[in-house]
């Protein structure tokens, strides 16, 4: 066992000149059967970052579909021997061919029947090349809870080969055994176990290569475009850096890392190209920057940083927000009733309207804070003259819902849209509306329309997403149709 005690020598040396697999970051495209939801998502989504797993076509990722042998070790040879995997595949063998090769020569297949690899993998013996792949080096962590392996079900149905790697992979927590109390050992190894129990293991080949150097090609990229925004950059640095941290040390002009296209937090023994996409930076952030180049020119004061106007276009709750509200930086509430009914005002916006399986022009009416009248009938246009024409048949703005309530309805500063159509629901209980049916309602608010670009462009916030890791509607908190200017 524990025969790639080399990766760390044999990964940063000059062998990375060889081509491997496709840039981190490359594969950035998210797969229909993979949800954000799915309990795998994070490491299948890794493991295709850094070119160690592939789709199956279609746009699909097949999460609980068997692994066969050869997908198997092409995965670990990926993961382990890259650059013996590059090696066997510059030389013309097939990908099949190449993990075989890359797998044999880096000594992950020690103990195992090479004609016995065939048909799809078991648990158990996946579990004899994973351990093959452990670093020498662990340190357990003090949060680290290992089972017993011993107290697994079928642990006497295994040889004491098979039994020997599952109890070194029980002791580093890379396994957890089954909800039956089994570790499944003559189970086929699905898709998602796989990518999981091999990101665990290259976490630790890693952490045990923490701070050695390492050579790697940053292609960076306009993520609007697809666009090279900059020539291939050779960067030293070391393993386990974190891409945004180099991403940072980049001069890309009026351009922003854009961490959402990321699908590799950072460099790992696996992989050494990487690629690293900056959105344009929005015109609130592009006013921010030219005022620190002159805070750096002497032409401004640090301590004007919170009373700029490009604070009104940032999402969420701001000093500067408060002042053109409420005229005070500390005040982020009316006082009563009749205080914010005095701010209000009518604003009559553009929209289209269904009718008969048509979208029509029409305008609708709200109250909204005076102050935002403007910025109101901004947004609406916008939206109107976006070639989605999203269609939109209702709209709620200022609404009275008492001293204690906590809401912007309160304040003229959120806006509800279509509100039958996109429900407010807390942990899948539905509070408000009656649905949210993005993609086949077309009244419905996806998370990439228009709507929320537009809004968000606006600094206002979406409570689809607001407050809850994603828009994913299973848990958390949502409103779907509700902007807020202030974020709440």
């Amino acid at each position: 066992m524990h025969t790639v005690k080399r990766v760390c020598t044999l990964v940063l040396t000059g062998l990375l000149a060889l081509p491997m697999a496709a840039p981190a970051g490359a594969a950035a495209a998210s797969f229909s059967d993979l949800p954000s939801s799915h309990w795998a998502y994070i490491a299948m989504t890794e493991a295709a970052g850094y070119g160690i797993l592939q789709g199956t076509g279609a746009n699909t990722m097949s999460p609980s579909a068997p692994l066969t042998w050869p997908q198997f070790l092409a995965m670990a040879a990926r993961a382990f021997a890259p650059e013996e995997y590059a090696r066997s595949a510059a030389s013309g063998a097939a990908w099949d061919q190449a993990g075989l090769d890359a797998a044999r020569s880096a000594g992950l297949l020690e103990g195992l029947d090479e004609a016995a690899l065939t048909g799809a993998v078991t648990r158990q013996d996946a579990a004899v090349v994973l351990c093959n792949a452990l670093p020498e080096e662990y340190t357990p962590s003090f949060w680290d809870q290992p089972i017993d392996p011993t107290a697994l079900s079928d642990w006497g149905r295994m040889d004491s080969l098979r039994q020997e790697a599952v109890a070194e992979l029980a002791r580093r927590c890379v396994i957890q055994g089954k909800a039956d109390g089994s570790f499944g050992y003559a189970d086929p190894l699905q898709r998602c176990d796989g990518a999981v129990l091999l990101m665990r293991v290259l976490e630790q080949v890693d952490n045990s290569c923490r701070g050695e150097s390492q050579t790697v090609t940053l292609h960076i990229l306009n993520a609007d475009t697809g666009e090279a925004l900059l020539p291939d950059q050779q960067v030293e640095t070391e393993v386990s850096t974190y891409l945004s941290s180099l991403a940072n040390g980049l001069d890309v002009g009026y351009y922003v890392y854009d961490y959402d296209r990321e699908t590799a937090s950072y460099t790992s023994t696996a992989c050494d190209s990487y690629t690293l996409y900056f959105r344009p930076m929005t015109g609130a952030e592009i006013q921010e920057e030219q005022f620190w180049e002159k805070v750096e020119r002497g032409e401004a004061a640090y301590e004007d940083y919170y009373k700029q106007d490009f604070w009104l276009n940032f999402q969420g709750d701001n000093a500067r927000k408060h002042i053109l509200l409420f005229g005070d930086e500390s005040k982020s509430r009316f006082a009563s009733q009749e205080e914010a009914a005095a701010a209000m005002t009518t604003v009559t916006v553009p929209v289209w309207q269904l009718s008969g399986g048509e979208k029509v022009s029409s305008t609708l009416t709200l109250s909204v804070h005076a102050a935002l009248a403007e910025d109101v009938k901004e947004i609406f246009t916008e939206i109107y003259n976006d070639p989605e024409h999203f269609p939109i048949h209702d709209v709620g703005g200022y609404a009275w819902r008492g001293d204690s309530a906590t809401g912007e309805h309160n304040c003229g500063t959120a806006i509800d849209i279509n509100a039958n159509e996109n429900y407010q629901i807390r942990d899948g209980q539905v509070l408000a509306g009656s649905c949210w049916e993005p993609g086949t309602n077309p009244r419905s608010i996806s998370p990439d329309s228009s709507v929320v670009r537009i809004f968000a462009e606006h600094g206002w916030s979406w409570g689809g997403d607001a407050w809850a890791y994603s828009s994913d509607d299973s848990e958390g908190y949502h409103d779907y149709m509700h902007f807020s200017y202030m974020g709440e």
